[in-house]
């Protein structure tokens, strides 16, 4: 079983900034999210074997190492470059309002959803995708029975296009809230626990 987690609020997600492979420390309410679902996670490892692969970002890694916690018996989380969240380039770190003010027009002249694989110097769909397809296929074949992937929002997302072969478009966006498990099921389809 391979399940999906964001990591919890912080303080850039409060702010309202792109975050990228910047970092930015959890927040009271990111630490209570990350323990929520290390609880319901727990419930979910009874008895089986776990592996906890988390993107290196402090965010995602510290949501890791909380869900860890609090799973009797699970090991220390295994970091995985592949799974961290794109890179926005010149763009991380600021807000949309921003974006808009010093680059006027471009997020309006790319379909919607689109617009953050067009920061300066930042990743493109294809690139995110070259990085994230390759580490799906590491946990696919690790042998824990409860694999659990912690990773971002748009990286989350197209960890769920490479799961289930859908274009951008027929991929729902956000849809990986920063308390909720998603199961990516052996049969191609994701649903949400």
């Amino acid at each position: 079983m391979i399940v999906l987690l964001r990591h919890g609020q912080t303080e850039f997600n409060v702010a309202g900034r792109l975050q990228g492979q910047l970092d930015s420390p959890l927040t009271e309410i990111g630490r209570a999210q990350a323990l929520r679902m290390g609880d319901r996670l727990a419930q979910l490892a009874a008895g089986r074997r776990v592996a906890i692969h988390a993107s290196p970002l402090t965010r995602a890694f510290d949501t890791a190492r909380i869900v860890a916690d609090r799973i009797p018996g699970s090991p220390e989380p295994l970091v995985d470059p592949g799974f961290k969240e794109i890179s926005f380039g010149a763009w991380d770190g600021l807000t949309q309002p921003e974006i808009d003010a010093r680059w006027p027009g471009l997020r309006a002249q790319v379909p919607r959803h689109h617009w953050f694989f067009h920061g300066p110097n930042g990743e493109t769909l294809d690139m995110l995708m070259a990085r994230i397809a390759p580490a799906l296929a590491r946990v696919a074949a690790d042998p824990a029975e409860l694999r659990v992937i912690v990773s971002h929002g748009i990286a989350g997302w197209v960890i769920r296009m490479a799961h289930t072969g859908q274009t951008p478009e027929d991929t729902i966006l956000p849809g990986l809230q920063q308390d909720s498990l998603q199961h990516l099921t052996p049969d191609r389809r994701v649903i949400l626990l």
